[in-house]
């Protein structure tokens, strides 16, 4: 049999230059015996171990502190996006937050630290993607040649390679919507994508980039790939993807492509097959509205540790609240006003709730996640939302209506139209996936929608803490259309593999949102427009050149 360890670490570290810190802890982290494949048995626990991601906890440490036990998070999507509120009570988290600094205010290099040094650690959200693909492919390489004694192996070995194929599909189309512009169906062709690998073969070599429509030619084709191998298996968990999770990702993959549609077959396939949705108004406020218990879900990996940073506790102040501009859209009459967000035991206001994360929760693995968790919600929405763009009213009301009867108290009825209605489907798709990772890849694409293109002024507020006390806070503005919605390349990633070449991101300062908004403007201080901007750093402007 192959000895596949040392070649995925190869694999790894020949496309990014970096992907694992060694081969040897990449064998001791996920798995006894990584250096034979004698079943397909051994390539479902390597699939588990290295491609899925994993929960994770809080846990006491013993002196009031807690200790974080997480795989790979993408807490960036959070913090990019018009969902957070920094408070300024953040010594608690300071590493935490200046590790989203560059992310939270938009930076021209993602690798900075919140006084504008480079210090990078920017590349892992790019390597920790390209290293699960990269075991997809050393799976999808091996699982034929698996000996299968009975029917049963062989439809085992359909799943495990129908679910690489489906984390492979996944991981890619993530990345292009990190790093490549949003799909634009006249400029696809065009624009720039992701540098794609499918072969588990050691290529020494530079790398380029595919063009935006192949990449996602090639999300739908593994997709397509993943739905025809999962049809008849059965699989373990809502943390392991089936054929039903695989339609709900194409339905999405089609509505960014803007192919209405193939957005609407899929979305019609996913509630075909399971239509399931809680009714919020029967959960008590206070209780977790999403877990993996829920009727919605369809599968789930990762963890939802942000929710825990709105803890407020004896030890802990709320250091996150829910933005203002999110709070608007709720209404009175909406379960999820006080279900999705509102107090904790203590003092603090504004907080997310949807997964509670109190204290009491502290130590217990999250039971999905913050980005991968995959709902029924979402193929209600992508119906009403395609069928609006395509003059089909009548049943994106319908779809709408029942959805909205869950989430609403008293009788529901949708009378908006054209326009109207696609501000009602996109206020509602904020409004029920706060915090699940969504928001920052809608904002991206309502820029370069086709029927109603769409965009907003976003405004952060960093508070930076000198002595565990509260010192001032720096404002950052995302334009409309701003080219920040496309992330630039890791420097170390492009240093690495120079043919990648970068996104022609814009430099971005503080500036003293007094003088726009007025003084009142946020309790977090004075608008300071010091943007500690060290005009002597390391930064070179011709590393953006393509």
């Amino acid at each position: 049999m192959k000895n596949i360890a040392k070649t995925i670490c190869a694999a790894l570290l020949t496309l990014t230059g970096f992907g694992l810190t060694s081969c040897d802890s990449f064998l001791q982290e996920y798995s006894q015996d990584l250096a034979k494949v004698n079943s397909w048995e051994d390539l479902d626990e390597v699939l588990l171990g290295a491609a899925y991601l994993h929960t994770g906890r809080f846990y006491d440490s013993g002196n009031s502190y807690e200790i974080t036990d997480r795989d790979s998070h993408f807490d960036i999507l959070h913090f990019m996006s018009d969902e957070l509120y920094i408070t300024d009570d953040t010594h608690m988290l300071q590493e935490y937050y200046e590790d989203m600094f560059p992310f939270f205010t938009w930076q021209q290099d993602t690798g900075v630290d919140n006084q504008l040094k480079y210090v990078g650690n920017d590349e892992s959200y790019f390597n920790a993607p390209y290293s699960r693909i990269n075991v997809c492919n050393m799976v999808i390489s091996l699982i034929d040649e698996q000996p299968a004694p009975n029917p049963e192996d062989e439809i085992e070995k359909r799943r495990v390679k129908g679910e690489a194929y489906f984390l492979r599909a996944l991981y890619y189309f993530f990345l292009t919507n990190l790093y490549a512009e949003p799909y634009d169906p006249a400029t696809a062709s065009s624009t720039k994508g992701m540098p794609l690998k499918f072969s588990e073969i050691i290529e020494d070599k530079e790398f380029e980039r595919s063009t935006l429509a192949e990449t996602y030619q090639k999300v739908i084709e593994d997709l397509k790939e993943a739905e025809q191998l999962l049809e008849g298996t059965t699989r373990k968990s809502i943390y392991r993807a089936d054929r039903n999770t695989v339609r709900l990702l194409l339905s999405r993959v089609y509505l960014y492509m803007q192919d209405w549609d193939n957005a609407i077959a899929k979305a019609r396939e996913v509630l075909a097959e399971k239509d399931a949705l809680l009714n919020i108004g029967s959960k008590a406020i206070g209780d977790d509205c999403l877990d993996g218990s829920s009727p919605e879900v369809l599968f789930s990996m990762g963890d939802y540790l942000i929710a825990f940073y709105f803890r407020d506790d004896r030890y802990n102040s709320a250091s996150l609240q829910i933005s203002n501009d999110l709070l608007a859209l709720y209404d009175k009459d909406d379960y999820r006003t006080d279900r999705y967000i509102g107090t904790t035991k203590n003092r603090g206001t504004n907080i997310f709730r949807k997964i509670n994360g109190q204290y009491d929760a502290v130590g217990k693995y999250t039971t999905v996640g913050s980005v991968f968790t995959f709902r029924t919600p979402e193929a209600y929405l992508t119906l009403a939302e395609a069928s609006a763009y395509k003059g089909d009213e009548a049943t994106s009301r319908t779809y709408l209506e029942k959805f909205l009867s869950t989430r609403k108290s008293g009788s529901v009825s949708v009378e908006e139209s054209g326009e109207n209605l696609i501000d009602l489907i996109r206020n509602e798709r904020a409004r029920e996936f706060l915090l699940e990772g969504h928001r920052w890849f809608d904002l991206r694409r309502y820029t370069v929608n086709t029927v109603y293109p769409w965009s907003k002024e976003i405004i952060h507020g960093y508070p930076y803490i000198a002595s565990y006390d509260y010192d001032h806070t720096d404002w950052y503005r995302l334009e409309k259309n701003d080219q920040a919605y496309t992330l630039p390349l890791p420097r170390a990633i492009r240093n690495f593999q120079v043919s990648l070449g970068n996104a022609n991101r814009p430099s971005r300062k503080a500036f003293d949102v007094t003088q726009v908004h007025g003084p009142d403007y946020s309790n977090l201080g004075d608008g300071d427009d010091d943007d500690d901007w060290d005009d002597d750093d390391d930064w070179d402007d011709d590393d953006w050149d393509w």
